[in-house]
């Protein structure tokens, strides 16, 4: 199955690796409503309802065999990805800092 399609958010799970390992949850629901379409061209467009405000906007993406890359409002996001049974799953990891600790964010799409 292509990547190349309308894509519906389930959910989002972040492990943080603070002191003590923390995970947070985020599951589709009527605050929590985002659609991705990923286009031949290059382009993403992207519909988002978070906690009533709503934003749509558009960017760019590519990918190969198992990664991508996103580019929205100039904020880049990279990442893993996997398509199974009808499910996007992106994975995103952040490196510890000075200023924050580092984390791993797991997206998880169904399609259209």
């Amino acid at each position: 199955m292509p990547m190349l399609s309308k894509w519906i958010f389930q959910s989002m799970t972040t492990v943080t690796k603070s002191q003590r390992e923390e995970i947070t949850i985020v599951y589709k629901d009527e605050n929590n409503i985002e659609t991705l379409s990923f286009d031949y061209s290059g382009k993403i467009m992207y519909n988002v309802m978070n906690h009533g405000v709503k934003k749509t906007g558009c960017g760019v993406w590519c990918a190969d065999q198992s990664y991508v890359s996103i580019i929205v409002d100039l904020d880049p996001t990279y990442g893993t990805y996997e398509i199974e049974n009808s499910f996007l799953t992106i994975i995103m990891t952040k490196q510890e800092s000075c200023e924050y600790y580092g984390n791993r964010t797991i997206l998880k799409y169904s399609i259209r």
